[in-house]
């Protein structure tokens, strides 16, 4: 079908060409007396005779005859008084003729070179070319390296599988654990006692009930680590059926449990002190070491990144930091460190749009 559209429209477009240079060239002479000769040869289309109804209307969009800029056409022509408005451009008798008019031969190349780059796209659309060495159409893969392709991971899931070894006797939903150890990241290198920071740690999950955080905090502390539920009143029901205390209760759990895995206490008797977290990227491994020598004090860390990252320890008035761009080892150290200060370490991951993981050092005698 589509084929015998095109062909009609071929045909009855280099017929009306054809009708148009015979037509312009004859159109400006006239006789004596004044009156415009019939020029149209015989057997041969006149502009009245054309019939535009054979056309279907996707082939005037494809051939685009659209009217010609002269002084009696100033609109776009639809089907059904094209034939008039051709006939209407025929050169006045006595007229100079215009070669940008309907006739003239810039106007008619133009017409051809816009149909044949219209024929060609859409040929190549229809039958896209094949290199050399192809038998037929194929979609290629992408040349990334499947390593970096895949070095990205989702900031919300990168810290996550740690928190699922949390000692609770209930599990928490992610939406109330990734703000959790945001918060808890936060408050862990503070002056402040455990029982505060668990409190800071989980306000904003119950701002109407903070009032009651602070006993409930003191009884998470106070009963056996906080891993006995009994004692807490916690049955073996899911977060989201719990009432808001035990709700409170499970949260200060959680909060206990992070805070102790990112406090780090050093001191030059107990040393190494090794800390691990499982990342979604693999196992971070750090190994702290307090020590003093020659009245200097000094904390050394090294650590192992399962993919391209950061160590930064920091201090008041200064700062160390080692980085790599793959997998490995890398260390920091920092000198003059005194006893009963915290130095925050944070472990950052490149190429990843999350907050660092933050531990707090913490130097004793």
């Amino acid at each position: 079908m589509n084929s015998d559209m095109d062909n009609n429209s071929d045909v009855l477009y280099s017929r009306l060409i054809a009708w148009l240079i015979k037509e312009s060239v004859t159109a400006a002479t006239t006789p004596e007396h004044g009156q415009a000769q019939d020029t149209v040869p015989a057997g041969e289309l006149s502009a009245a005779d054309f019939e535009l109804d054979q056309l279907d209307p996707l082939d005037l969009e494809e051939v685009n005859i659209a009217p010609f800029n002269t002084d009696n056409t100033a609109q776009f022509l639809t089907q059904g008084d094209l034939g008039d408005a051709l006939a209407h451009e025929a050169i006045e008798p006595g007229s100079e003729q215009n070669p940008d008019q309907l006739g003239g031969m810039p106007i008619v190349q133009k017409r051809f070179e816009a149909l044949l780059k219209r024929r060609l796209k859409v040929e190549i659309e229809r039958h896209p070319p094949l290199f050399p060495w192809e038998t037929e159409i194929s979609d290629y893969e992408s040349d990334t390296d499947d390593v970096l392709a895949n070095r990205w991971v989702p900031p919300i899931d990168l810290w996550m599988p740690q928190l699922d070894k949390l000692a609770l006797p209930v599990s928490l939903p992610e939406n109330v654990l990734v703000p959790l150890l945001e918060a808890c990241s936060e408050v862990v290198d503070s002056q402040l006692k455990l029982g505060r920071q668990m409190v800071n740690a989980v306000k904003n999950l119950f701002p109407d009930q903070f009032q009651s955080l602070d006993p409930l905090a003191g009884m998470v502390i106070g009963y056996g680590m906080g891993r006995n539920p009994d004692a807490l009143q916690l049955p073996n029901i899911s977060y989201d059926d719990a009432s808001a205390e035990q709700r409170m209760t499970l949260a200060l759990l959680a909060a206990k449990e992070i805070i102790n895995t990112l406090s780090v206490q050093i001191s030059p008797t107990k040393t190494p002190v090794e800390r691990q977290w499982q990342t979604s990227a693999g196992i971070v491994s750090l190994k702290a070491h307090y020590q003093k020598q020659e009245e200097v004090t000094s904390v050394y860390v090294r650590g192992h990144l399962p993919r391209g990252g950061s160590l930064a320890l920091q201090a008041p008035g200064a700062s160390a930091t080692s980085q790599r761009t793959n997998p490995g080892y890398l260390s920091v150290e920092l000198f003059e460190v005194q006893p009963g200060q915290t130095y925050p370490l944070e472990v950052r991951f490149h190429e990843s749009e999350s907050a660092p993981l933050r531990f707090a050092l913490c130097p004793t005698l």
